[in-house]
């Protein structure tokens, strides 16, 4: 008489269906996988009692089972569960087990196109009860991987994914997209709090950096020292890759390592110098960016693109032979830009027909104004807790 776990999941990991033609009991299944376990089975049934009884039990068994534990599970055992079921409904009604393990093919087999998710967790706005600083960081999930796309500059990352119900504790990978304060000012924190965790940063990241402004003094703006010192003794990070050139993080998420610069309007430069005598500029060559293939095409995510945005794109279609980039998001680093480096730029989106943006941190409010008048609701500022899906090509 009360069913329980009823209703659906949206862009679930799996999903089975199966029916009976000789009692005309239809059921689908949809399964939420964490860790390899079953988090969240929902269900809908057109049938009889006993078909709804048996799908309430199922779920009831195998939520929070894992996924080789649930593949077990019998019709026979839900039956028993149940207390038995008539003689008649035994084989016509008693489904559900059969259209759990269906749930449980498909999250296997199409599990190179399962959903993509990215959450910004750090940026320079948030709302309600989420913090704000100057920085980024996009926490971004496929399948049961967690990868940090930078850190912010600080403990404000673990007090913002807490409140957004994101634990860093699962993180699997990090990557830098550089080696400023508030990228990496957070990598202490993300790194006491998980188990084990790839991190993958361009070897200039961990240099001396200073920005110089005229007639004042150096400000320190690298990698926190005490950081830099412990990065490769420190005991939760499983491995430390170096990214000079392209790498795979995981198949199919790529990061750029080095970018070419060669635009003639983007002013890769700026007042950043790797010592206080200000006469080693840092040409920030250690920026890059991250991106995948969606079914919609391709999926830019950015840190500060201090490259060049338009550096950047170019590259990411050379590398991959795509003239379509289906999202950008992250900072842009137009701030200071002049208008007629913000309306190439907005030129260059319009060429690779640009769909989804998302502007973050450093982008700078004129140029903001300026992409959201020409791409209307395509274009969207990320501030800390907005969220978008896609989904693997």
């Amino acid at each position: 008489m009360s069913p329980r776990n009823v209703g659906e999941i949206e862009g679930a990991d799996g999903t089975g269906q199966i029916g009976s033609v000789e009692c005309g009991d239809i059921l689908k299944v949809w399964i939420r996988v964490s860790n390899e376990h079953l988090a969240d089975i929902k269900y809908k049934v057109m049938g009889c009692p006993a078909a709804v009884a048996v799908c309430s039990m199922m779920s009831e068994l195998a939520i929070g089972m894992h996924m080789d534990q649930a593949c077990e599970l019998t019709d026979e055992q839900i039956a028993d569960a149940l207390g038995g079921l008539p003689e008649n409904k035994l084989h016509c009604s008693n489904l559900a087990a059969t259209a759990l393990h269906e749930a449980i093919l498909d999250y296997v087999l199409n599990g190179a196109k399962r959903e993509v998710s990215a959450t910004v967790v750090v940026d320079d706005t948030a709302s309600g009860h989420l913090a704000s600083e100057h920085g980024l960081s996009l926490w971004i999930e496929n399948g049961e991987r967690r990868l940090l796309l930078d850190t912010g500059q600080s403990h404000i990352i673990q007090e913002n994914c807490q409140a957004l119900g994101l634990d860093l504790r699962e993180v699997n990978a990090v990557v830098l997209s550089h080696g400023h304060y508030d990228h990496t000012g957070g990598l202490q924190t993300v790194l006491d709090s998980a188990s084990e965790v790839d991190v993958y940063l361009h070897p200039k990241s961990v240099e001396p950096k200073f920005a110089c402004h005229d007639n004042q003094p150096c400000r320190n703006i690298g990698m926190p020292s005490p950081m830099t010192e412990n990065l490769q003794k420190h005991n939760h990070i499983r491995n430390l890759v170096w990214t000079e050139k392209p790498t795979d993080i995981y198949p199919g998420f790529t990061v750029t390592g080095a970018i070419p610069r060669h635009t003639d309007f983007e002013d890769t430069g700026g007042p950043f110098f790797l010592d206080t005598d200000r006469k080693q500029p840092d040409t920030l060559i250690d920026d890059q960016a991250l991106f995948f293939e969606s079914d919609k095409g391709l999926v830019v995510m950015i840190g500060c693109a201090h490259a060049g945005i338009v550096n950047t794109l170019d590259y990411i279609a050379e590398l991959t032979g795509k003239k379509h980039i289906h999202a950008v998001l992250g900072g842009l680093h137009l701030s200071s830009a002049s208008n007629e480096r913000i309306e190439r730029t907005i030129n260059t989106f319009h060429g690779y027909d640009v769909r989804q943006i998302g502007l973050a941190h450093c982008t700078g409010s004129r140029a903001v104004a300026k992409f959201k008048k020409v791409f209307g609701d395509k274009c969207f500022s990320c501030s800390v807790g907005t969220r978008m899906t896609f989904k693997e090509s």
